[in-house]
């Protein structure tokens, strides 16, 4: 038979005793589980590329693309899109500002959600980095969902310096659902 000595069992007594008086179970309502919700979120890639000074020679200070987003057109994006964070990370080591404007339009291009971010001048040695998030929520995520592209213009603020460099973009969207 094993004996544990008296000391040792009061120890280990009076330790489980404090563990169970000082523990967080007593606060948990194990009846509330059905109330929590981990909302579903989904991350996608948006539009990705890089521009150098031969997309300004002879004069012209604009580019762009467009592309399309055809899974906004999802019925699952449709029915449960509540939150949308547009994140737009900028590189410019041209010694120019630049405008960026972001427009989501519709299959007939008409406008249903804009913004614009500036990006500020860099330089070759020291790249100027901007990092954007854009939210969209609330009234204007029904506004959102009707667009099918999106369409970035990049406009170059000239100055008196010579255009070199490059102006690196790319974005993600995390959306947020719930049903």
């Amino acid at each position: 038979m094993l004996m544990v000595p008296m000391k040792k069992l009061f120890r280990l007594t009076f330790s489980f005793l404090l563990f169970i008086h000082f523990s967080c179970v007593k606060d948990i309502d194990v009846d509330q589980y059905e109330e929590i919700i981990f909302p579903p979120s989904a991350a996608l890639d948006l539009v990705y590329f890089t521009l150098n000074e031969t997309s300004f020679q002879n004069g012209v200070t604009k580019a762009g693309d467009e592309v399309r987003l055809e899974f906004l057109d999802d019925d699952y994006m449709q029915d449960g899109l509540v939150r949308a964070d547009l994140n737009f990370i900028y590189t410019n080591s041209f010694p120019q500002d630049f405008i960026t404007h972001i427009n989501f339009l519709s299959e007939n291009n008409s406008v249903m959600y804009r913004f614009s971010i500036p990006v500020p001048a860099g330089s070759i040695n020291n790249p100027e980095t901007v990092n954007y998030i854009e939210t969209i929520s609330g009234p204007e995520v029904d506004q959102f969902k009707r667009a099918i592209k999106m369409k970035v213009e990049i406009e170059m603020q000239p100055n008196s310096e010579a255009i070199e460099g490059e102006l690196q973009l790319k974005s993600k969207g995390v959306f947020n659902f719930e049903f």
